[in-house]
């Protein structure tokens, strides 16, 4: 899988293949590609699996504090190994950084430290404003 990192226990990546998603490994999948994105085939290929789906669907541009309340929700509920993943792992690595610093109190700097410690780059991008944002509003 492109990118693959973990933040916290959750796994981030860009899109998996079918073999990434066929061992096993994870027993939830956070999609957060858009429908119309080219090689969005998530939803194929967890068809028929014990996989728990859930697609969350946004852009820098269109994400919400709604849409990461709904990905936090599918972490929380999940009972096993979780991966979120868009089409390279910025927007990924976004939400499980947020997710996760949620969770531990370490607001803004710990959401950008998790992502960076990861190997995404957003100080200073729109990922990293909108962290800036998200725990400010």
């Amino acid at each position: 899988m492109k990118n693959e990192a973990s933040i916290d226990g959750i796994t981030v990546g860009g899109q998996p293949s079918a073999a990434d998603l066929s061992n096993g490994m994870f027993t939830s999948v956070i999609n957060v590609r858009r429908h119309e994105e080219p090689g969005n085939d998530t939803e194929v290929l967890v068809a028929g699996s014990q996989i728990n789906y859930t697609v969350v669907p946004w852009t820098i541009d269109t994400v919400t504090k709604e849409d990461i309340a709904t990905i936090r929700a599918a972490v929380d509920a999940s009972r096993g190994p979780v991966l979120i993943h868009c089409m390279g792992g910025t927007r990924a690595a976004l939400a499980a950084a947020i997710v996760s610093a949620e969770k531990d109190g370490s607001g803004p700097s710990g959401a950008i430290a998790k992502a960076e410690a990861a190997g995404f780059e957003i100080r200073g991008t729109p990922y990293g404003a909108f962290i800036d944002e998200y725990f400010h509003a």
